[in-house]
């Protein structure tokens, strides 16, 4: 599980260039990424985590400077963690295209997830190959989170 709104390699080349030219610029940063970052970009992290994981260490490692794999918008929130130390987004494809923001992810409101777990609704119904194929990356997050613990309904996740 991965967003890739371009569905195409070119971008996914494209952000691997941009972010091997910022590792060239910025050789003491340490490379944090999401997990739900393409494989050409997780390869090169010293640090692959969830959101809350990313700003963590980023707070907690010695490093002066950080190049950022995510949604550009966890940025601010490392800057007021740790103001003393400096964040890079990776950059999107070209200049036309910020392949790093996620305008899906924006309109997912805290309200909106409530009402959605209230009401179970809108209900979607899935093939159980696609189920198990979408649930093996949320259990891989969960993995990385290890202090969180979770008990999830059978009946949310079957």
């Amino acid at each position: 599980g991965r967003v890739d709104a371009h569905g195409s390699l070119k971008p996914l080349q494209l952000r691997r260039e941009g972010l091997v030219r910022l590792k060239v610029r910025q050789p003491d940063a340490k490379v944090i990424a999401h997990p739900e970052c393409p494989e050409n970009i997780l390869t090169h992290a010293d640090y692959i985590g969830s959101t809350s994981g990313l700003i963590r260490y980023a707070t907690e490692s010695a490093a002066p400077s950080f190049i950022v794999a995510t949604e550009p918008g966890i940025l601010h929130q490392m800057q007021k963690a740790a103001p003393n130390k400096s964040f890079i987004a990776v950059p999107g494809m070209d200049s036309t295209c910020a392949c790093n923001n996620c305008p899906y992810m924006k309109l997912n409101t805290m309200e909106k997830v409530y009402q959605c777990l209230h009401d179970l609704s809108p209900r979607i119904t899935l093939s159980e190959d696609l189920r198990l194929r979408a649930l093996a990356p949320l259990q891989r997050m969960l993995e990385m989170s290890p202090k969180l613990t979770v008990k999830a309904e059978p009946a949310l996740i079957s």
